[in-house]
C-alpha cells in the first residue's frame, strides 16, 4: 500500500491503525448515545480488515488521494472511468454504484464518492471529475452524516444550485 498508493499519492500521514501504539495527532473517537450524550466510542482493533479498512489518515492525505486519482497517478484513466461507471443490472433497474464508488448527478454535474465509518468515525469524500473538484469530510464521531456536508461544499465549489441526488 505504501509503495503503490500512499507514496505516489503524496499521502505522508496515512498508516495502518494500531490502537495500542502512540500515534501523533491521532484523535479520540466518540459516539452519541440515544439520549444525546457524547461518550468515548467502543474500543476497536481494526487491524483485522487491512487493506480494506483499518487505516488512519488525514483530510489532507485523503485530498492528495483524490488529486492522485484525478491525475491518473494511481490507475489508468480507462480503469478509473470504468470504476466510476454505474453498474447496469441485468433486470434493467437503475443502479448508482460503480466499482467501489457511488455515482450521481450533482445539479447537472457527474459526481462520484464514497462514505464510510466504524466505531467513532464517519467519513465522506466526493469528486466532480469534470470540474476537477473534490471534498473530504472526516469526523471523529460515528453515526453522523458527513456526506451531507461534503455534497454541500462540493455544490459551492462547482456552482451547483440544484438539489443533490446523493443520499
Amino acid at each position: 500500500m505504501r509503495q503503490t498508493v500512499f507514496v505516489p499519492a503524496g499521502m505522508q500521514h496515512t498508516q495502518a491503525d494500531d490502537r495500542f501504539a502512540i500515534i501523533p495527532y491521532r484523535t479520540r473517537f466518540y459516539h452519541k448515545t440515544e439520549s444525546g450524550a457524547v461518550e468515548n466510542a467502543d474500543f476497536l482493533d481494526s487491524t483485522y480488515k487491512i487493506p480494506g479498512g483499518g487505516w488512519l489518515s488525514s483530510a489532507e492525505d485523503m485530498a492528495c488521494f483524490e488529486e492522485a486519482i484525478l491525475n491518473d497517478k494511481l490507475i489508468k484513466r480507462a480503469t478509473r472511468d470504468l470504476m466510476w461507471t454505474a453498474l447496469k443490472p441485468s433486470d434493467g433497474s437503475k443502479d448508482a454504484y460503480g466499482l467501489g464508488w457511488g455515482t450521481w448527478d450533482e445539479g447537472g454535474i457527474a459526481a462520484v464518492g464514497h462514505t464510510g465509518g466504524q466505531q467513532g468515525t464517519s467519513t465522506a469524500f466526493v469528486i466532480a471529475p469534470a470540474k476537477r473538484a473534490g471534498v473530504v469530510v472526516l469526523t471523529n464521531m460515528d453515526d453522523t452524516s458527513p456526506n451531507v456536508l461534503a455534497v454541500e461544499i462540493l455544490r459551492v465549489l462547482v456552482g451547483s444550485t440544484a438539489k443533490s441526488e446523493m443520499k
